[in-house]
């Protein structure tokens, strides 16, 4: 039975989109207002960087397919791939927050708290005690992923808004 992966080209799709008119807000408003902060660019990196990184897990199944017949084993690799990814990503941007001075927010403590709950989610997944690895999964991670960008954008976009309207 072929996989029905034609959900992870779409989620690619839509999450190059986001990076990509994120990244174009972000330029419009370096040049249309002051210099960004330290926290800012921090917030600028966080969600093109886990966009482009977001993007890439989605395609990398598809590719695999490319390769292998063993649906099972595309999932588990799609799978620790990602958990590998998330679990270096994260203390780099940690370390940054911290080199930023960021604030600590109720929104960036959510953001970070759902990575945590993605990640032993995928380590979950990946003993398959409960359930097999799958597209399941892995969209629902992929799900979470750009949300959690969406949120930082928003938020983003909020921080110097706010900053024009007290200027």
């Amino acid at each position: 039975m072929e996989p029905n992966v034609g959900a992870l080209p779409i989620i690619a799709e839509v999450g190059i989109g986001f990076v990509g008119f994120s990244t174009i807000v972000a330029v419009l408003k370096q040049s249309f207002g002051r210099p960004f902060s330290a926290f800012q660019i921090l917030l600028v990196h966080f969600y093109i960087e886990t966009g482009l990184l977001n993007v890439s897990m989605a395609i990398f199944p598809v590719a695999l397919f490319s390769f292998f017949d063993s649906e099972p084993l595309v999932w588990r690799v799609s799978i620790l791939t990602t958990l590998i990814i998330t679990s270096v990503y994260a203390p780099l941007y940690v370390r940054r927050r911290r080199k930023a001075h960021a604030p600590n927010l109720v929104i960036s403590w959510f953001v970070i708290i759902g990575y945590g709950a993605s990640n032993i989610l995928l380590i979950v997944t990946l003993t398959e005690v409960f359930w097999q690895p799958s597209l399941a999964v892995m969209t629902a991670y992929l799900f979470w992923a750009f949300c959690s960008s969406a949120i930082i954008f928003v938020y983003f976009l909020s921080s110097f808004l706010k900053g024009e309207k007290t200027a």
